[in-house]
C-alpha cells in the first residue's frame, strides 16, 4: 500500500475510508442504514455508497455525521482525506514501461547505497522516492527543471557524462547549499575570500578544507566537495540559486593531485566572478568556449597574479629546486607550479610528480 504523510514521525501505509468507520457506528446502534439516513437527513443511497467507499464524506455530510454520532466533523473529513491521499498514493506507485526505462537512466545502486533511496525493488517507491529526491512532481516536470537549469558543460573528451547522473548530482548539492542558509552573494566579500584562500595552497585539508568553507560561505558562496555519481565526470560545477542571489561551487572527489583541486576550485570562482546568472560543470583539461577560456585567465591571474604567468612560461623553470624557488617567491605549493608546466607542456607527465600531493577525500571511504 501507499505511504501516508508523516505525522509526528509515523508514516502508515494504509487507509480506511470513513464509510466503513460509519458502518460500525451504525451496527454499534443497532440502527439500519435506512434509519440512520432518516435521522441525518441524507438519502439511503448516499448512505449506501458511502459505507461501501463509492461516494465520499463533504463537510456538509460530516456536520450531519457529528450531529447524529457525536465523532466531531474534523475527524470524519481527515479520515476521507487520509483514504484520497491513499488513493492517490497508490495509483502514482503504477510504473508505467516508459517510467521504468527514465528510473534506469540514473545511478540507483549508487543512490541506495549512499541511503538517498530506498532500499527496494518496488519500481513504484523509487520512482516516488527519485521524484522527491530530484524536487520535481512527475517526468515533464523533471524533462522542464532540466531545460531550464541549463548547464553549460565542458566535460572530459575521453568520457562522456550522463545528463542524469550529473544533474542528480547537481541537485544533491542544492540540497547541502539550502541547508547551509546562505547570506546574499557579495561580490566584494567573495574577491577578498578567494584571496585569502590563495594563501592556504600549502596547507594540508584539514587545515584549508573548513576554512575555504567557511569563507565562501560568508561571502554567499556554498562550497562543498561531493562524490561523483556513476557517470558524472566532472571535477567541478559552478551555478546560482534563489534567482541568481546566492552561488554554488561544488567540487567532485576526483581530484587526486594539488596541483587539480586547486586549479579547478579558482577555475570556478572565475565562473562566480566573471558569469553571474550562468551554470557551468567543468572537466579538467577539456576544451571550453568563450567563458570556459575567461574563467582559465581569470584563475591564472588570480593564482599566479596579473599576466604572470606568460612571464613564467617564457623562462620555465625545469628542475626541482627551481620549482621550490619559484613556489616560494610566489607563496604557492609547488604541485600547483608543476601541474601548470605539465599542463603548458615544459616539463614531462612524469617528471616531479614527487612535488605533488595527493590527497585522499575522506568521503571516498565513508
Amino acid at each position: 500500500m501507499a505511504t501516508m504523510v508523516e505525522r509526528n514521525g509515523w508514516a502508515p501505509d494504509w487507509a480506511t475510508h470513513p464509510g466503513e468507520h460509519l458502518a460500525e457506528y451504525i451496527d454499534a446502534r443497532g440502527w439500519s442504514q435506512a434509519e440512520f439516513a432518516r435521522l441525518a437527513d441524507l438519502t439511503p443511497k448516499l448512505v449506501s455508497e458511502i459505507i461501501h467507499g463509492k461516494n465520499p464524506v463533504t463537510p456538509e455530510t460530516a456536520i450531519k455525521l457529528e450531529r447524529v454520532l457525536g465523532l466531531r466533523d474534523y475527524i470524519w473529513l481527515g479520515l476521507q482525506r487520509d483514504w484520497d491521499l491513499h488513493q492517490a498514493r497508490e495509483k502514482a506507485m503504477e510504473v508505467a514501461p516508459a517510467q521504468k526505462s527514465w528510473l534506469a537512466r540514473f545511478p540507483i545502486r549508487e543512490l541506495k547505497a549512499q541511503k538517498l533511496l530506498p532500499d527496494t525493488t518496488s519500481h513504484g517507491s523509487l520512482l516516488d522516492a527519485l521524484l522527491r529526491l530530484l524536487g520535481v512532481g512527475d517526468l515533464d516536470a523533471y524533462t522542464a527543471k532540466c531545460r531550464g537549469f541549463a548547464v553549460q558543460h565542458r566535460q572530459s573528451q575521453s568520457f562522456n557524462s550522463s545528463p542524469d547522473h550529473v544533474f542528480t548530482w547537481l541537485m544533491l548539492g542544492e540540497q547541502r547549499a539550502r541547508a547551509m542558509n546562505l547570506p546574499i552573494f557579495d561580490e566584494r566579500k567573495f574577491g577578498k575570500a578567494v584571496h585569502e584562500i590563495r594563501k592556504l595552497t600549502r596547507e594540508k585539508p584539514a587545515v584549508f578544507e573548513p576554512a575555504m568553507k567557511h569563507l565562501c560561505r560568508e561571502a554567499g558562496v556554498a562550497l562543498m566537495f561531493l562524490k561523483p555519481l556513476g557517470q558524472t565526470r566532472l571535477f567541478g560545477s559552478a551555478w546560482w540559486i534563489d534567482g541568481n542571489q546566492r552561488a554554488v561551487i561544488q567540487m567532485s572527489l576526483r581530484m587526486k593531485t594539488n596541483d587539480h583541486f586547486w586549479w579547478t576550485f579558482f577555475h570556478e570562482c572565475g565562473h562566480i566572478a566573471l558569469h553571474r546568472g550562468k551554470n557551468f560543470a567543468d572537466d579538467q583539461n577539456a576544451h571550453g568556449d568563450g567563458p570556459e577560456a575567461e574563467a582559465d585567465r581569470w584563475a591564472e591571474n588570480m593564482i599566479y597574479g596579473p599576466d604572470a604567468l606568460d612571464e613564467i612560461l617564457a623562462h620555465p623553470p625545469r628542475s626541482e629546486a627551481a620549482v621550490r624557488r619559484l613556489a616560494d617567491d610566489m607563496n604557492l605549493h609547488p604541485g600547483i607550479i608543476v601541474g601548470m608546466l605539465q599542463h603548458y607542456r615544459h616539463v614531462p607527465f612524469q617528471k616531479l610528480n614527487h612535488l605533488k600531493v595527493r590527497f585522499q577525500w575522506a568521503d571516498e571511504v565513508t
